[in-house]
């Protein structure tokens, strides 16, 4: 009987061994590049679909207005922004080069940065982006991306952040610029 229980305990000790070790499919992370855009909270989550695909989903928040030493001086970037999308990995999800697309919509209020003049409205649109992750260790990668984003928004512009004088009004095309340095959690 011990002789059974010992074999009985080794094949299974062999076909652990043998088992395939199941992929990661999950992933949190945050951008230091929108941190860095005056203190913008953010998160992501993405979702390993396959090999080579994966759906992603994300937040950003600035609720912060600046007074440089006076009212005249403020200057804000606050936004609440929204996306989802998907990327394409030619080797494997979160290892590599990835592409990637996605939806968004942002309700904004920008100025008093590179002049007096702020806006304020809607905009939505799509983004295409690129970029590699760097696997860290086991639970750690460093997402490293460029792209840009761009679509329609519905507008105000005043001629400062607190005078309330409007200078133009209505909607256009636009297009922007977006970088990521992100750092995720895998699991």
């Amino acid at each position: 009987m011990k002789k059974l229980l010992l074999y009985a305990f080794s094949a299974a000790l062999l076909l652990l061994a043998q088992a395939e070790a199941t992929a990661q499919k999950f992933a949190i992370g945050t951008n230091a590049a929108d941190w860095l855009s005056l203190g913008t909270i953010n998160a992501d989550a993405s979702f390993a679909l396959s090999q080579h695909v994966s759906l992603h989903a994300g937040a950003e928040f600035n609720p912060w207005t600046y007074k440089a030493g006076s009212k005249e001086s403020q200057f804000e970037t606050r936004q609440n922004s929204y996306w989802g999308g998907a990327r394409w990995w030619p080797w494997h999800v979160y290892s590599g080069w990835w592409a990637g697309g996605d939806a968004r919509y942002s309700v904004y209020n920008i100025g008093g940065i590179r002049g007096r003049e702020t806006e304020e409205g809607d905009a939505w649109g799509m983004g295409a982006y690129g970029g590699y992750s760097i696997m860290l260790n086991e639970w750690w990668n460093l997402d490293l991306g460029i792209g840009l984003w761009g679509g329609y928004k519905e507008y105000v512009r005043y001629a400062c952040p607190l005078c309330g004088v409007r200078l133009e009004e209505g909607g256009k095309p636009f297009i922007l610029p977006d970088a990521r340095i992100a750092i995720l959690l895998i699991f």
